[in-house]
């Protein structure tokens, strides 16, 4: 150089051409996006990539990045084709393949995207996925929830998810076509993105403390890999694990299964079949219930049926005792009548004495039975009464039948405006359904 200083434009052009003589083909860059959400929707996307401390996660260095509209179709092209496809956004590392290019107006330094390896940012959250799936399992955070006892009839549900999103309608329709009178509890989060775990873990900690609630869902529409990482959290992960009702998941993946699946007490595929999972649940207790009221009544039925015949058995058994007593008892008397005729006179003054001792005997014995078989048949009387239904009324209980005289044995039985005759244990209540309710 022949000249004491340089122009700033001659010295952003000589390192313009050291850079270009310095880095002729495009290099592999490896970084976390930061900055590209907000770009987007541009036709050229400007953005940076930095580098993190492994331990403190603070920034150690970072560079400028540009995709141009030219090549953003090719590379998005690329993620389409890709094994688990995923969107470029904010937050998830990625190898770029770019030209290093310096822009002498400005004096900046940009890298230009030209290609991109998606194996490279999906091996890279597989591979810190299993490295926090052995940590959890080390803590036993992934088995904590399970270990809580899911209630038999679960209706009052706490729901983490975005408000009014396919998720939230998917969840919601499904509980209301299953008739069931469930209880929803929301909860507005992000389900997507960097505040999105702590998001979710506020929700936790808020639907845990609702008095008598059931469980907790957590839910969220699909989405690629990238979008759904926020789920394969350490924090969601040990809230749930401290969570001290039953977590559930449908986080909406087909394929791969989230760490808060993992964590969660039960896990379904999609919204849907986490809501028909709670349905299911609802309708096998209801079903079982239904089964044992049945066994119960035909139990009772035929317990009655049985104490019936046996008490026919004893009165006919009592009838036919008495009869065949008094008759052989009255052949005795006449035979004795007869040996008293034919006996002399003073045969039938030694034997006076006798035959009033037999006479006392014959009363007595006849009354000691008469009265054995009425205790018997007071006995009897008493247990006829306890299955009578009048006595079961005068207990506190009260039958209600239809104006026809229906026994009303179930809600369906009847409808509104119908007439009702409740019968109580001194007299009759007339009444008309205002209201039916299933329980």
């Amino acid at each position: 150089m022949t000249k004491e200083y340089l122009r700033v434009s001659e010295l952003n052009q000589l390192i313009q051409d050291v850079i270009h003589a310095g880095f002729p083909q495009p290099l592999w860059i490896c970084g976390e996006i930061q900055g590209f959400n907000r770009n987007r929707s541009k036709n050229h996307i400007f953005f940076e990539l930095v580098e993190k401390d492994p331990d403190s996660k603070s920034i150690i260095a970072k560079v400028g990045l540009v995709l141009f509209s030219g090549r953003k179709s090719a590379v998005e092209d690329i993620l389409k084709r890709s094994e688990n496809a995923f969107s470029l956004k904010d937050d998830i590392e990625v190898k770029f393949a770019c030209g290093i290019d310096f822009y002498p107006p400005h004096g900046a330094l940009r890298l230009v995207v030209e290609s991109i390896d998606p194996t490279y940012t999906l091996g890279k959250l597989a591979q810190e996925k299993q490295k926090l799936i052995a940590l959890l399992k080390e803590k036993g955070a992934l088995d904590k929830n399970k270990q809580l006892e899911l209630p038999l009839v679960p209706l009052r549900v706490g729901l983490i998810t975005a408000d009014d999103s396919a998720a939230y309608n998917d969840f919601c329709s499904e509980l209301k076509l299953s008739g069931f009178a469930f209880e929803l509890y929301m909860h507005n989060a992000l389900m997507q993105g960097k505040m999105a775990e702590r998001d979710v873990c506020k929700a936790l900690g808020t639907l845990s403390k609702i008095e008598g609630l059931d469980l907790i869902v957590i839910t969220r529409g699909g989405g690629s890999i990238a979008d759904l990482s926020c789920f394969d959290s350490q924090m969601i992960a040990e809230k749930i694990a401290d969570c001290p009702l039953p977590v559930l998941s449908g986080i909406g993946h087909e394929i791969n299964i989230s760490i808060t699946d993992m964590a969660a007490h039960t896990y379904a595929k999609t919204p849907t079949a986490i809501a028909q999972f709670l349905v299911n649940r609802v309708q096998v207790f209801l079903d079982e219930l239904e089964e044992k009221m049945e066994q119960i009544a035909e139990g009772a039925q035929e317990k009655i049926e049985e104490e019936q015949q046996k008490l026919k058995s004893y009165a006919i058994g009592l009838q036919n005792n008495t009869r065949s007593y008094l008759k052989d008892h009255s052949e005795r008397i006449v035979r004795l009548q007869e040996i008293i005729k034919q006996k002399s006179a003073l045969l039938l003054k030694d034997h006076s004495r006798s035959l009033a001792d037999i006479e006392s005997d014959v009363k007595r014995l006849t009354n000691t039975h008469l009265n054995n078989n009425r205790v018997k048949l007071a006995s009897y009387e008493r247990m006829i009464d306890n299955f009578h239904p009048s006595n079961t009324i005068k207990r506190g209980f009260s039958i209600t039948r239809t104006k026809d005289g229906r026994a009303v044995k179930n809600v369906s039985s009847v409808c509104l405006a119908d007439e009702l005759v409740t019968e109580v244990s001194d007299g009759r209540i007339t009444s008309e359904v205002g209201q039916i309710k299933k329980t």
